[in-house]
């Protein structure tokens, strides 16, 4: 009942917005009555509007997780995952076939099985709506750490030193700046530039794989999913597989509540992994630097010959159209006359 009171909210806001912009063509002593075109108007403002409005629910769940999360590493046991009672806020019910697909369960090691908080929060499970164009999704709080870096930084790639002094002023909803960031970190973001010549690449896997240590509750782990389209909600419509039942998850709360819980820091950071993947504009010309170059400029020329060839079609058609439209616009002239 409380959320439909505040879209409600919402959509009055919508409308009191758009009365406020015309009010110098709104007659006060008359009821106001709005036209097809005005609906329509003041629809697609709450369209428009709609993704950021509805974040804060994103928000509020966010919270409820964190406070599951009482080792601060960005991911709640999955035993406490599924032990929220059906009277709480949210109740989170996804399956573990789910959970894996979409990169939010960690498995590694011995501890018990965990949730990630961020890959969860940005999975096709939270969104609130969908169309063959768009969904509606929580929004990722991680992408406005990015946005923040690339405007200071504007450019793809920034020194380790760099990093460490714009990322340690940076606070999220978790974190608080400025900070010290732990050693282990440091030395693997100084590893990340000694491996690309001194500079890390920002738009890379193991630039984003140290942003989710860093932001753990934030910043998803970065992972490999087999098909795409896992991570659209209508792969996950109306199948029973994506959530799980309440004899499900009572037997893996039996299951895993005796088991340790994982330790925070070094055990944690050993899920590194080395891997590293790059946008192929940043790849490097390694061994085949000169056969890359070769390909990259005959591409190049190929381009530049069909542009030329395109003008010169261009040119030879100009006079057959010209002569083509005096004779027509003779016979327009014949006619009128």
């Amino acid at each position: 009942m409380q959320s439909w009171l505040t879209f409600v909210e919402f959509g009055e806001d919508a409308l009191n917005t758009f009365n406020f912009l015309r009010h110098d063509a709104i007659n006060p002593f008359v009821p106001v009555v709005y036209s097809f075109q005005a609906a329509s108007h003041i629809v697609r403002s709450m369209a428009r509007a709609y993704g950021q409005w509805q974040n804060a629910e994103c928000r509020q769940m966010a919270a409820e997780l964190r406070d599951l999360d009482l080792m601060g590493s960005g991911r709640v046991p999955l035993d406490k995952f599924y032990s929220q009672p059906k009277s709480a806020n949210y109740v989170f019910s996804e399956s573990t076939e789910y959970l894996q697909q979409i990169g939010a369960l960690d498995e590694v090691g011995d501890a018990k099985p965990q949730v990630r908080i961020a890959n969860y929060l940005t999975g096709p499970s939270n969104c609130i709506a969908s169309s063959t164009f768009f969904s509606v999704c929580c929004l990722s709080e991680c992408e406005g750490l990015m946005r923040e870096l690339e405007q200071k930084i504007r450019a793809p790639t920034a020194s380790a030193e760099q990093l460490l002094e714009l990322v340690g002023n940076m606070s999220s909803s978790s974190v608080d700046a400025p900070r010290d960031l732990p050693e282990m970190l440091v030395d693997k973001l100084w590893a990340i530039a000694d491996r690309h010549s001194g500079k890390v690449p920002l738009h890379a896997k193991l630039f984003a794989q140290w942003m989710h240590f860093v932001f753990p509750s934030e910043c998803p782990y970065p992972h490999t999913v087999e098909d795409a389209a896992v991570l659209r909600p209508s792969h996950w419509s109306g199948q029973r597989r994506a959530s799980a039942t309440d004899e499900e998850r009572e037997r893996f709360i039996s299951e895993f509540a005796l088991q340790p819980e994982p330790a925070l820091g070094e055990p944690l950071l050993s899920q590194w992994d080395d891997e590293e993947v790059l946008l192929l504009e940043d790849l490097p010309l390694r061994g085949h630097g000169l056969l890359w170059a070769l390909l990259r400029h005959g591409a190049m020329t190929l381009v530049l010959l069909s542009t030329v060839l395109a003008g010169l079609q261009v040119l030879v058609r100009l006079p057959c159209c010209s002569k083509r439209a005096q004779k027509e616009e003779k016979l327009v002239l014949s006619v009128s006359v």
